[in-house]
């Protein structure tokens, strides 16, 4: 299900996981189906690298970048 017509996003849109990742990788967000956005941080970064990759993943969500145009 796409996210048309619903520029806000609320908790139940996302879930933020902090994890190990790979040093160079400091975020990435996988979509499913429905449009549900689970948000993966590089729990190995400092937390201002975190926060940065946090704000930059949310951009991604908010401009519906994972639907395919």
């Amino acid at each position: 299900m796409a996210r048309k017509n619903r520029p806000l996003l609320t908790d139940g849109d996302y879930c933020v996981r902090l994890i190990n990742l790979d040093t160079h990788v400091l975020g990435l967000t996988a979509v499913d189906e429905d449009g549900f956005a689970n948000v993966y941080i590089n729990a190995r970064q400092a937390q201002a690298s975190q926060t940065a990759a946090f704000l930059h993943e949310m951009e991604h969500i908010k401009r519906d970048d994972f639907t395919a145009k």
